[in-house]
This record gives C-alpha cells, structure tokens and sequence, in this order.
C-alpha cells in the first residue's frame, strides 16, 4: 500500500528478499565521487534506506565479483541491479551529528563508539570470555578464537578506564539526540566476579552516565545488562536502583539437545531460563528481560517450541542470523535457505502476535526505544522487517517508518 499524501508505501515481501539475497551472495559495488562515511564508522557497514519504504539495508557487504547483484553509489544515491535490471533504489544515510564530534581529548566519537548500526552502543564492563578460556567456547561464536588463551580479567579500575571513552562518546550521542539500545556488555566473566564485582562494575558505570544525563532522558533508553546469571538473582534489584531497566540473558540456541552441544561451557539451561524469569518479576516482560537467539542452529520446531515457551514467561527472544564465523567448529557450515528462515520469521510473528497483549506494553504498540520498538528496521536481522510488514498489512503501522536513531534536540 502506498500513500498519495507521503509517499510512502508497506514494507513488501520482495523488499525483505533482497535483503537477504544481498546478504547471503554480497555485491559488486561502485563509488562514483567521494563518500560521508569511512569503515569505521559503523560496525557492519554503512547504510542505506529503501526509497519509499525506509527498510535499512547494509552497504558493508561481502565483496562478491561473481555475485548477481550490482550497487553503484553516486552521492547519496544508490541503485541495486540484478542481472543487469535495477530492482531497487536507496539512499545513503547521512552521517549523525554527534558521530562529527569529539571526546575531551579530541578523539571523535566514532572513533570510539561501540554502536551496532547505530541502534546500539555497548559499554564494556568486562573484557575477555571466561568460557572461551576454558576452551569451552559457544561452537558458532568467533570470539572464542580470541579468548582461547590464558586470559586474565582486567581490574575494576582498568576495566572502567578503557570504558570511559565510550561512556564519553555516547553521552555526546544522547545529549544530541541519539536514543536507542544502552547494553552494559559483561559477557563470560569469572564465576567469582559474576555477583558483588559485576554489580559494583554496574553501578560505576551508571554513576557517570548520571552525572552526565538527566534521568528523563535516560529513561527514555533501554539500557540493559548482558552477562552470565548471577548466583544471587537478587543482585537484578541492585542493577535496577542504578538505573537499569532491562536484561540480556543470551540463550543462544533453545532446543535442550542442541544447547548442550553448541553452547557446552554455558552451564545447565535451566539457571538461565531462571534467571530470565527472575528478571520478568524485576524488569517487567517484553523489552525489561531480552535474549539473543541465533537462527539457524536448530530444527524450526524446537526453535519455535522455545520461543513460545518463552514469550509466554514475558522473555522477548530477538532472532538473529547464523552466519559461519571462520575458525570455528562450524566453519563451512551452511546456513539454512532463505525460505526457511522466511517461514521461522512468520512463524515466530505468528507465535509473538499472540502474546503481544500480554507484555507489559503491547508489542504492536511499543513504541520505545530498544529492542522491541515497533518500527525499528534492523540491517542485521530481517525478522523485525517482517514484523514491521505485518504489523503495517494489519493496519497497526501507517506506510513509512518512523525516526529510527533519535530525537530532535532543540
């Protein structure tokens, strides 16, 4: 559907397609005259935007001389070609202010920003994987190549002080309008410092960002927690006195079989279905208790079986994508087709309809920043696409997206 008024149309089928046709084979691409942006800019690329639709779509794609697809960019404008045939025409999107400007020291915020996509800004507070370490790393996960070695965790007072510029870049970002995903990323630490250390890390963390931003502001963030479970779950109610709103549980894969042998050094399934349940009753259900999960690694109807498991406790699991990281064990292994993650994507909107009325705000009207915000396209996982086709064929979204990255500060 398109409107005479805006211009501006649903999110199609075809359009999430290309999408992930363009991520699974790449591009040629051609820059014709200079580019606003530079590789460092965002984690997986630049972006570009869908003309009429705005679906968010990546530029920092595989390099594939072979592949069918073309991309030339002339400025700001950018034409997708298949065999010869342009199927679609974006634009570029332009760099955000604060990514222009600078740290005390002069350093420029996007040099140091850890944002994913710009949705996302991740504050290390603790560096490494425990788990990796012990040569247990999850199967699918490129870090344990980095942290297969003897690896000690950094002091508190190392750890914040690496931390610091990034707290500093993103207090830049929500001062001039950024809004979206705050994650305080703590990972696999030591079980010794996943209680009091991890908790005290937290709270230093969030005495800045307090110092810095006023509560309104801050409140309008998902800021989250994303680490292993803590013995005491009650160290949640500490996290939320600081400011926290929302936890990250990563479950990674759902299917009791294929946790066991894919994610090995995580521990017993069962403490981190726990601990998201303990963070429903701390945090709320939908957006206040999140979890990762990697599609792709499971049979569909154990994947979905836990989704709906899930959701049903008030545990959002945000699908994301398989992809074969080298020097893992699954190198070279295949993902699944594009249809069948097309119909694991229906099907998990199917299973979250059915629950939305049940979150603490409903997720076909959630409209708050973070993951679970309605209209947020994502580049680096198509479900929320789909979720935005649907909700727009059900009339609960007008054509067009909303602001994806912000606020306008006056």
């Amino acid at each position: 559907m398109e409107t005479a008024s805006t211009g501006k149309r649903n999110i199609t089928r075809e359009d999430i397609l290309l999408q992930m046709r363009l991520g699974r084979t790449g591009a040629r691409v051609t820059v014709n005259g200079p580019m606003s942006w530079t590789p460092s800019m965002y984690v997986a690329g630049p972006r570009m935007v869908l003309d009429g639709c705005d679906m968010v779509m990546s530029l920092g794609l595989l390099s594939n001389e072979r592949s069918p697809f073309e991309i030339v960019v002339d400025g700001r404008s950018v034409t997708i070609s298949e065999d010869g045939e342009v199927v679609a025409t974006a634009k570029l999107e332009p760099k955000a202010a604060w990514r222009e400007m600078k740290l005390a020291d002069g350093t420029p915020v996007e040099n140091v920003i850890l944002c994913t996509d710009d949705i996302q800004s991740n504050i290390i507070i603790s560096r490494g994987c425990h788990t990796a370490a012990r040569g247990k790393a999850c199967h699918f996960c490129s870090l344990g190549n980095m942290f297969e070695t003897e690896w000690t965790l950094a002091s508190a007072e190392e750890t914040l002080a690496t931390a610091q510029p990034q707290i500093e870049a993103t207090v830049i970002a929500i001062e001039n309008g950024w809004r979206g995903f705050l994650n305080l990323a703590g990972g696999a630490a030591p079980p010794d410092k996943r209680g009091k250390w991890t908790t005290d890390m937290i709270e230093a963390v969030m005495e800045r960002f307090h110092q810095s931003i006023d509560a309104e502001a801050l409140s309008e963030l998902q800021i989250a927690v994303q680490v292993y479970p803590p013995d005491d779950l009650a160290e949640m109610e500490k996290w939320k006195s600081f400011g926290i709103n929302s936890s990250e549980f990563d479950n990674q894969v759902l299917d009791p079989a294929y946790f066991k042998a894919v994610c090995r050094g995580r521990g017993e399934q069962q403490r981190w279905f726990e601990a998201e349940e303990a963070s429903v009753e701390i945090f709320g259900r939908g957006r206040g208790t999140i979890s990762n999960l990697v599609t792709g690694l499971e049979p569909m109807a154990g994947m979905l079986e836990g989704i709906e498991e899930r959701i049903s406790k008030g545990v959002y699991s945000f699908p994301l994508i398989f992809g074969p990281a080298p020097g893992t064990p699954l190198e070279g292994m295949q993902p699944p087709t594009i249809e069948w993650y097309m119909e694991s994507f229906d099907k998990i909107t199917d299973i979250y309809l059915r629950y939305a009325d049940t979150m603490d705000v409903d997720l076909t009207e959630d409209d708050r920043w973070g993951y679970t915000r309605r209209g947020q396209s994502n580049m680096l996982t198509p479900f929320k696409n789909v979720w935005i086709s649907r909700l727009q064929e059900m009339g609960k979204m007008p054509p067009g997206l909303p602001n994806q990255y912000g606020v306008e500060v006056t």
